[in-house]
């Protein structure tokens, strides 16, 4: 009996992990004004465990960067102090899920 409480807590605890990852607005949603760039106040909304320091209204892919280097920008993007638009918000989507399924969330400053 102990074992099987003891199965059925392992399996609901890991499903619910499973849940929480990829448990993200789309950026449409995240994109209140519908202009094709999340400001500051959209992202951090929208990802309430990134926590951009010193980021002005604009938030840019170097902003990112700096509060998240597992993102997988291209150099031209963070260089050129580009917005964050729908393909930037995949990649931070995509770089925090891979954080929160081996349980480094935290990890984001």
């Amino acid at each position: 009996m102990k074992k099987l409480l003891l199965i059925a807590s392992t399996t609901l605890l890991a499903a619910s992990g499973f849940a929480v990852a990829g448990d993200h607005p789309s950026f449409t949603e995240a994109d209140t004004d519908s202009n094709g760039e999340l400001n500051t106040q959209e992202l951090t909304t929208a990802l309430p465990t990134l926590q951009l320091q010193g980021a002005s209204a604009s938030v840019t892919a170097a902003d990112v960067k700096q509060a998240l280097p597992e993102v997988e920008f291209t150099e031209e993007d963070v260089a050129n102090a580009e917005p964050i638009g729908e393909e930037q918000y995949q990649k931070i989507v995509d770089a925090m899920d891979d954080m929160e399924s081996t349980n480094t969330v935290g990890a984001i400053q």
